[in-house]
């Protein structure tokens, strides 16, 4: 089952990657043009005065990076006034907010792809993770039913099946919720 479902998410990534790969090949801005037809020249128009050049720049920013750096500023004066916490919040999402501004006016398909590929890989890591949990824990359970351990030794043969560092972390969430809920 797992693998079915591995190779279906694998084949649709690539189904993906190739119709960005030819949506980036063939755009509508190829400098292609009809037989007997010129390119449209450019038109640049140059600033009279200083100020109509100021706001020019401004019209033409983009907004994401003029608000990144005040953040980033913002907090690095957070953080010298005691703020750690805010202030290495605020540096942190200027920072990433700046970088993804610039990325993706910049290099938007990669991103496409890479984070595609990235969040298909993360999807895969989880399954493999998760059924390597489960078949440790049904592993545990069968050794205790087999041995038929006494009720207090069950948590210690379940402890030694349990191998694995995300094994143990994912039954200490899953106990943690079902405290919570009142079901054990």
């Amino acid at each position: 089952m797992f693998y079915k479902l591995f190779f279906a998410t694998l084949i649709f990534m690539l189904i993906g990657i190739l119709i960005c790969i030819v949506l980036s090949v063939s755009g509508c801005n190829s400098g292609w043009t009809w037989p007997g037809q010129k390119p449209k020249p450019t038109q640049i128009t140059v600033p009279s005065s200083p100020s109509e050049a100021l706001w020019h720049v401004v019209r033409k920013s983009n907004w994401l990076v003029t608000l990144a750096i005040p953040i980033i500023a913002l907090g690095a004066v957070a953080m010298f006034n005691g703020a750690g916490k805010l202030g290495m919040s605020a540096i942190i999402f200027g920072c990433v907010n700046l970088f993804m501004a610039l990325a993706t006016a910049r290099f938007a398909l990669w991103m496409g792809i890479f984070g595609l590929v990235g969040s298909g890989l993360a999807v895969a890591a989880s399954i493999l993770v998760k059924n390597k949990a489960l078949v440790e824990i049904i592993k545990g359970v069968q050794a205790c039913r087999k041995n038929k351990i006494e009720h207090d030794d069950i948590d210690l043969q379940l402890k030694q099946a349990q191998k694995s560092l995300t094994t143990q972390k994912i039954v200490q969430n899953v106990k943690a919720k079902l405290k919570l809920k009142g079901k054990i």
